[in-house]
C-alpha cells in the first residue's frame, strides 16, 4: 500500500473520534436565588426558558454540535415530592433572552419542538437529601443541539395531578437565559425577569453531514486497500 494512503487511513478514524467529553454545564451562569417554585410549583402548567446560543458555543471544544444527553435540576428545600408527569421539550428559537416576546406556552415562531423526555407512566418522585444536588433531580434524553440555528428553547410541561411545589434555583433574567410561563395564576410573558437555573450534560461532537463525508472516505480509503 503506498504511504499516502496509509496516512489517509489512519486519519479518517482519528477524524471520526473527534469529539469532547461528556460534561457538565449550569446556565444561566449568573448568581441565583433558591426561593422559587418554577417549574415545579402547582400553578404551573407550562414553562417555556430560552438559553443563547452562545453558552453552548463556548464550551463545545472547538466542534459544532451539542449533544445533549440530560437536564438536571437543583432545588432549594429539602423532603420528598411527587411531581407527576413532567414532559422535556427541546427546540430553536428566533427569540432573544430578555425578551418580552418570549413564546407562550404551546408556540413557537421557530417551528415545532422535539421531545426531550416524555413518559405518561412515569412519576417523578423523589427524596431531596440537600438543597444544592444536581443529582437528584435529573430527566434523561438526546437532543443534537447546533448553536448556529438559533437559541434553544427549552419547554416544561408538569401535567400529573399530584404535582407539589418545589423550589429550584432561580437566577435574574438576563442576555443568557430568561423565561415565560403559563397558569391560572401567571400570565404569559410574566417571567422575561428571571430565569430556573438548569445543568446541561452534553458532549461537542462533528456536524451529521461531517461523519457522513468521513465514513465514506473512510470506505474509499480500505476499497483502494
Amino acid at each position: 500500500m503506498r504511504r499516502d494512503m496509509f496516512v489517509a487511513a489512519a486519519a479518517v478514524p482519528a477524524l471520526l473520534l473527534c469529539t469532547t467529553a461528556s460534561a457538565q454545564f449550569v446556565f444561566p451562569t449568573t448568581g441565583h436565588a433558591s426561593s422559587n417554585f418554577i417549574p415545579f410549583g402547582s400553578e404551573v402548567t407550562t414553562q417555556h426558558q430560552v438559553f443563547d446560543a452562545a453558552l453552548f458555543v463556548a464550551n463545545l471544544g472547538g466542534q459544532p454540535i451539542a449533544q445533549i444527553n440530560r437536564i438536571a435540576f437543583s432545588p432549594g428545600v429539602t423532603g420528598t415530592f411527587n411531581l407527576g408527569a413532567v414532559e422535556i421539550n427541546l427546540g430553536y428559537t428566533n427569540v432573544a433572552p430578555g425578551s418580552l416576546a418570549l413564546p407562550s406556552a404551546g408556540t413557537n415562531p421557530s417551528g415545532p419542538l422535539s421531545s426531550f423526555f416524555s413518559d405518561p407512566n412515569y412519576s417523578v418522585n423523589i427524596t431531596l437529601s440537600g438543597s444544592n444536588e444536581w443529582t437528584e433531580m435529573i430527566l434523561s434524553g438526546t437532543f443534537n443541539y447546533d448553536p448556529s440555528l438559533g437559541n434553544l428553547l427549552v419547554e416544561i410541561i408538569v401535567n400529573g395531578a399530584g404535582n407539589r411545589g418545589l423550589h429550584v434555583s432561580r437566577a435574574a433574567g438576563s442576555g443568557e437565559s430568561s423565561r415565560a410561563y403559563e397558569t391560572g395564576r401567571f400570565g404569559n410573558n410574566a417571567g422575561n425577569t428571571t430565569a430556573t437555573r438548569m445543568q446541561f450534560s452534553f458532549t461537542g461532537v462533528p456536524a451529521p453531514g461531517t461523519l457522513a463525508l468521513l465514513g465514506l472516505a473512510g470506505l474509499a480509503v480500505r476499497r483502494r486497500r
